[in-house]
């Protein structure tokens, strides 16, 4: 692959980190980790409750800075400003800590972006966090989906689950490889393909056992799923974890493209309503025409930055608004929308 740093100017980048949230930092730090570019981002969460960096926030910039032996200012909880100037990815292998139910899987995210300026395998452990949470993708969601759908293009990589880990007490164990980035064109997602099948995995703490919570979960989404001209299968698991808890992630597998669904289960809501959330997620989404699911239409916008394509969102989403806006300033690069469709231009 060529290298990506080639693509871009090496002077300092600043970023307003009051364009969105946490996505600002994943983006501008796994980006800059990639490109070997430097770059300032201030205010970083100005507009959430807690502003500045959380736990998974802290975890995944520690973790991308090992990675490519970046120096580093403002890395501590809290900070709304840090400075990051990356060098070579020469490690390939990191562990990192998340503290308390942090996301495992936007760290994960981070590093993914950050990997495509890697030249070897990087194999990552990570201690602590959560496996399932609150306006997070899913663990499960990687492996079903996103992994799979860049797969196709080039990217290869895998994580496997040691331990879940649940809101509030996390605990999760975890392993990845991320493996060195072959896409050698743009990600054509224009049409979808017949429908090949429907994945799933729905997972509940050894605590819901008795409750047949995880069986319950997978049985509601079936019943939402069975009108479609599809095999569908969803394998139920049970985990020792440190918090009792749930979810479910779902994933269409069409000939051309992977469209996913999720749910998590939440003080006072019940298995079924679990499972019937993560169909009609994904049941909406397929009934859009949409190319990509709401959640990966966002998290294809770095790659259809860097090497083009075009693909078909089934809403217009904050997060997708972000990150449009986020690879113009960080790239240079104007992507256009119209209609929901997403392409480089």
């Amino acid at each position: 692959m060529r290298e990506l740093s080639d693509l871009m100017e090496r002077a300092l980048l600043e970023i307003d980190g009051s364009l969105g949230g946490g996505s600002v930092l994943r983006l501008g730090i796994g980006l800059a980790a990639a490109l070997k570019r430097p770059v300032r981002i201030y205010n970083i969460r100005k507009s959430r409750p807690n502003p500045g960096l959380a736990a998974q926030h802290l975890a995944g910039l520690l973790a991308v800075a090992e990675l490519c032996e970046a120096e580093l200012e403002g890395a501590k909880l809290g900070s709304q400003e840090v400075l990051f100037k990356p060098g070579e990815i020469k490690k390939t292998q990191l562990r990192l800590e998340i503290e308390t139910a942090g996301s495992v899987g936007l760290v994960l995210q981070t590093l993914q972006l950050a990997c495509l300026g890697a030249k070897q395998p990087v194999r990552v452990k990570i201690e602590g966090g959560g496996t399932f949470g609150k306006w997070a993708p899913p663990l499960p969601y990687f492996r079903l989906v996103n992994f799979a759908l860049l797969r196709g293009f080039g990217y290869e990589a895998e994580v496997r689950v040691e331990r879940e880990g649940f809101y509030p007490k996390g605990g999760a164990r975890a392993e990845a490889v991320l493996y060195p980035a072959k896409i050698a064109g743009p990600l054509e997602l224009s049409e979808r393909g017949r429908l090949l099948r429907v994945k799933g995995v729905s997972i509940a703490s050894h605590y819901l056992r008795e409750a047949r919570v995880a069986e319950r979960q997978a049985e509601a989404a079936k019943a939402l799923l069975r009108g479609l001209d599809a095999p569908v299968e969803i394998s139920t698991a049970y985990a020792d974890t440190r918090s009792p808890g749930s979810g479910i992630v779902l994933a269409a597998t069409f000939e051309k493209t992977v469209l996913g669904g999720d749910a998590l289960r939440e003080r006072g809501k019940r298995a079924e309503e679990v499972g019937q959330e993560a169909a009609q997620q994904l049941l909406e989404d397929l009934e859009s025409g949409a190319t990509l699911d709401r959640y990966m239409a966002d998290q294809i916008i770095p790659f259809i930055g860097l090497f083009g394509g075009r693909f078909r969102a089934p809403r217009l989403t904050e997060h997708l608004r972000t990150n449009l806006a986020l690879i113009e300033r960080l790239l240079g690069k104007r992507l256009a929308l119209a209609d929901l469709w997403v392409s480089a231009v």
